[in-house]
């Protein structure tokens, strides 16, 4: 067996510097317990639901197109709407048709309204606005889900529909509970068909509480599905739920946004005529129209009380900050769809087939090497594996699971290393 560079020197061996084996063994130690934290961090990390293409996807993220806006209903424009209530539960129908109105004036290839109309409110000043749009319009409806064991995902719910007015769509994400943080909701995914069972309800309010029901043979898309398909691209549903892919943070991703309050400030002068019975013609700001026209537009409140927030991979590796509201998580499933873009995840046996591959390794390389090489080394080749995974998910799109490889080694390295630190002490002894 190679001589230790911990072990105490042998008598017919050069004698060691006083305290040089003292500090060298302290060393070691610590190198251990380091070695045991990192294993221990991403064993969590991996038992917590954590993958290792959501570090892909905040390193590198995915470009995206020219062909979707989001129009984000934030605070200010919620005040400007109604400074008496700023934090509606319900969303003015008033608001998206005058929202609609400016997207469609804009030039707006379709328009996506990514808030529920599912609650009792005055349709009138909406289907108006749908009514007079030359754009399409696709209104989001929301359905219960159930409990796994039932076997089906969505249970009956409300879901109004206007006729040819409005194109309705699912707006539900798959949601994620890691089981050590269930309070969050962790998105990667969407769903783009389903088949649900439920009473189709169809007119304004309060006309639309009867209505026709619908069997659970009929399918019904998601609304980012009927918005790309409206908007002329004809995706291939080859993965259904869909992995996401993000192409950026909320601040900073590649998806353009406009607020709503610029664009209930240029209606100002319309709205006042509008109130008074006077048609007067929409007037956008030609920087804004320069963003918005030709493009799917998605409308979508943004403001901490709509409850519309995710957990993205931006989160990464914690998984616990809702990051992103839902309505750029579907801008960004729209742009998606029409791209073509797809993620490749490689998990499963093909991450677990490598990994036991290099833990063999590291177990047999530990009797080649010295022990500060031996551990530096294998260090290096964890890091070695999420850069490369990082490099190919930038060329490829393609997201390889690491974790289990880098896990494996860190694992059966601290435990090579504390068997013959254990081994050579007791000799020692």
């Amino acid at each position: 067996m190679p001589r230790r560079w911990w072990r105490r020197a042998a008598p017919d061996e050069e004698c060691e510097e006083p305290g040089s084996h003292l500090a060298r063994a302290m060393a070691y130690e610590t190198l251990v317990v380091a070695f045991t934290a990192v294993a221990v961090a991403v064993l969590v990390f991996v038992v917590s639901r954590g993958q290792f293409e959501d570090l892909y996807v905040k390193a590198g993220g995915v470009e995206t197109s020219d062909e979707v806006v989001l129009l984000s209903i934030g605070e200010e424009a919620l005040y400007l709407w109604d400074p008496a209530d700023p934090e509606p539960e319900v969303t003015s129908r008033a608001l998206l048709g005058q929202l609609v109105r400016f997207a469609d004036a804009a030039g707006a290839r379709v328009v996506v309204l990514d808030v529920l109309l599912d609650r009792p409110a005055e349709d009138i000043p909406l289907l108006d606005a749908a009514r007079a749009a030359q754009a399409p319009v696709v209104g989001a409806t929301r359905f219960a889900t159930t409990d796994p064991v039932s076997g089906a995902e969505f249970a009956a719910g409300l879901a109004p529909i206007y006729g040819e007015l409005i194109h309705p769509g699912f707006a539900n994400l798959q949601v994620e509970e890691p089981w050590l943080f269930s309070e969050v909701k962790l998105v990667r995914r969407a769903p783009l068909q389903r088949q649900v069972s439920t009473a189709r309800l169809g007119g304004p309010w309060p006309m639309n509480i009867v209505g026709a029901e619908q069997s659970d043979e009929a399918t019904i898309e998601s609304l980012a599905l009927v918005a790309a398909r409206l908007a002329g691209a004809d995706p291939v549903i080859d993965e259904d739920p869909l992995l996401i892919a993000f192409s950026g943070p909320e601040q900073a991703g590649s998806i353009p946004t406009v607020r709503a309050s610029a664009a209930l400030r240029a209606l100002g002068a319309s709205a006042l005529a509008e109130a008074m019975g006077v048609e007067m013609p929409v007037t956008v700001p030609p920087e804004i129209a320069a963003v918005m026209e030709g493009r799917v537009v998605v409308i979508g409140r943004v403001d901490a009380a709509a409850d519309d927030r995710f957990v993205t991979p931006y989160s990464w590796p914690l998984l616990v900050g809702e990051d992103m509201a839902g309505a750029r998580v579907q801008a960004t499933l729209i742009d998606q769809l029409i791209t073509g873009r797809r993620i490749t995840s490689v998990a499963g046996a093909a991450g677990w087939v490598p990994a036991l591959a290099l833990v063999a390794l590291v177990f047999l390389s530990r009797r080649k090497l010295r022990d500060d090489v031996h551990a530096a080394g294998w260090v290096v080749v964890c890091l070695a594996l999420v850069g490369g995974g990082i490099l190919l998910f930038r060329a490829t799109d393609v997201a390889f699971d690491v974790g289990p490889s880098i896990g494996g080694i860190l694992v059966t390295l601290v435990s090579v290393h504390v068997w013959e630190w254990a081994v050579d002490e007791s000799r020692r002894t």
